[in-house]
């Protein structure tokens, strides 16, 4: 398997996604994991490796909303370039029981919102009214493979019934900003009172 040799990308966020259900081309394996990122408006160098074999590759990344910060992977209505309709609903599906298992509540928080957010993302590829993807919503091997095998795994009726059973996105993106401030170092009440005490005016020596 060939690496892409420049990833078009809506957010940096949507990279990282994509590093986590694209196959090593060494060992078929992964995920990758990011070693370092050398930024320049919206293009980045990745250098990341594989967590099984540890080969690594270098990724050439074109960001179309470089500047988006928090959660969010794609701000636009348009379906992934870079990741299709089969690997959203993996990741879906994989944050989903990694939240069932995290502890404290707020990373299980978090993991579910990141669920939610990749849900949204496979909806972004039906067609206004239609009920089943078109083909060209599977651009993976293992997409179109799971696509042909059963399709009806990738209904718009039973995604949007997985979607009813979550909370409303908004009310999710509340409750990570919540858990982010209550994180945060606060200055302790009682050092409030603390001043630098003002240094007395020294008496001129005698001549």
């Amino acid at each position: 398997m060939e690496m892409p040799d420049r990833l078009q990308a809506r957010t940096f966020n949507e990279v990282r996604y994509y590093l986590l259900v694209t196959p090593c081309p060494q060992c078929g394996k992964g995920p990758w994991e990011i070693d370092s990122d050398d930024a320049g408006g919206g293009q980045h160098l990745v250098v990341a490796h594989c967590r099984n074999c540890r080969h690594a590759e270098r990724f050439r990344v074109d960001c179309e909303h470089p500047d988006a910060g928090g959660e969010p992977i794609n701000p636009s209505d348009e379906p992934s370039r870079l990741i299709d309709l089969s690997q959203w609903m993996s990741l879906f599906y994989l944050l989903l029981e990694q939240a069932s298992r995290a502890t404290p509540k707020a990373q299980a928080r978090l993991l579910g919102y990141r669920a939610a957010l990749c849900l949204a993302e496979a909806l972004k590829f039906f067609p206004l009214g239609e009920l089943t993807p078109p083909e060209s919503a599977f651009f993976s091997p293992a997409g179109r493979t799971a696509f042909r095998e059963h399709p009806e795994n990738f209904a718009r009726p039973r995604l949007l019934d997985m979607q009813s059973r979550l909370p409303a996105l908004p009310k999710m993106a509340g409750s990570v900003r919540r858990d982010r401030a209550a994180d945060r170092p606060r200055r302790p009440w009682w050092k409030f009172w603390k001043r630098p005490r003002p240094t007395p005016p020294q008496e001129p020596d005698d001549a």
